[in-house]
């Protein structure tokens, strides 16, 4: 009798494993995906990276997107709603990141991984983010303004820089200066910035800001940006002022925007701006899908979150890295 107990506890356990086991591999894995709105090519540039990952995975997957249009309310309630309905892996370009840990304590009670995708999320002791993959921005502002410096010594360039500063409350913001910074410190000899001007993301304020700065310093013959979202502005500006013109040709203004969109593309073939900062957003949109299904399906552990440097685009690579810009998508 103990024999046959001890067996049929083995078999019971056995069975207990196995159907957790299929539980937890049970095809397709539902991922939910909320997203921040898909009202710029940048957020399209991720959806495009999500598209690719579902094509691949085929029927392992089945992915619902939600766009909460900004606002961070909607955002925890679309969550709610898909974790309610059995999604078993959340990614999540989030609108605000103290609002958004509502959902990963969510997640957390439920055992559904909560996946960040281009905004950075730290874990809290009560709210644990499971990965997360975004552009480090402070690695790519390095780089670039590295490849820009190097540019400027061999052209016997001074740079004479005027930096457009996006929103002061926006960490990548914060470290895009700080990685300009850095570079300026180390090559003083040729960058001075002349101007800082705080844009908040506003079109109208880039343009009176750059206006305004190139009517002050006439000098000025670098406009750095952090988001080619004001590049628009900035090239008003300097066809305003009569300076929107051809690399080489007299009175040109480097100007040097930030992620990769149509414009800045463009600009550069057409020959106006030298060098674009690159953000790899399909890659974000891409991994954090994989991401998803790895974890859900125990297929593959993942440690610390992904800190992607991007790419830069310059006039003798841009055959090479024009595809990779989410404005060539």
């Amino acid at each position: 009798m103990k024999r046959f107990l001890t067996t049929m506890a083995a078999l019971f356990l056995m069975s207990g494993i196995l159907a957790a086991a299929s539980v937890c591999f049970a095809e397709p894995v539902t991922i939910g995906v909320s997203l921040d709105n898909l009202d710029d090519p940048f957020w399209v540039g991720i959806k495009t990276g999500i598209d690719a990952a579902e094509k691949e995975l085929g029927d392992k997957v089945k992915i619902n997107i939600q766009v909460c249009q900004g606002d961070a309310n909607v955002q925890n309630k679309q969550i709610q709603d898909m974790v309610t309905a059995g999604a078993q892996a959340i990614v999540c370009v989030y609108v605000d990141k103290e609002a958004i840990l509502q959902s990963v304590k969510l997640c957390n009670e439920k055992n559904v991984p909560f996946i960040y995708c281009d905004r950075t999320l730290d874990s809290t002791p009560d709210a644990q983010v499971a990965w997360g993959i975004a552009t480090d921005n402070y690695a790519l502002t390095v780089n670039g303004w590295k490849w820009m410096a190097d540019y400027a010594r061999s052209q016997n360039i001074k740079l004479k820089v005027l930096e457009l500063v996006g929103s002061l409350t926006d960490n990548n913001v914060l470290r895009r200066t700080k990685g300009f910074e850095d570079v300026m410190k180390d090559n003083s000899d040729i960058i001075e910035r002349v101007q800082s001007v705080p844009t908040e993301f506003n079109l109208e304020k880039a343009l009176a800001g750059t206006t305004n700065a190139l009517q002050a310093d006439p000098d000025i013959n670098c406009i750095f940006m952090h988001s080619d979202y004001l590049l628009a502005p900035t090239i008003q500006a300097l066809e305003a002022a009569g300076r929107y013109v051809k690399i080489g040709e007299p009175g040109h203004v480097i100007v040097m925007p930030f992620s990769g969109n149509s414009g800045s593309v463009k600009a550069m073939k057409d020959g106006y701006v030298e060098m674009t900062f690159g953000m790899d957003v399909y890659k974000c949109g891409y991994e954090a899908i994989f991401a998803g299904y790895n974890i859900a399906t125990g297929s593959k552990t993942y440690d610390a979150p992904a800190d992607d440097p991007g790419f830069i685009l310059t006039q003798e690579n841009l055959s090479e890295t024009a595809p990779r810009a989410y404005g060539s998508f």
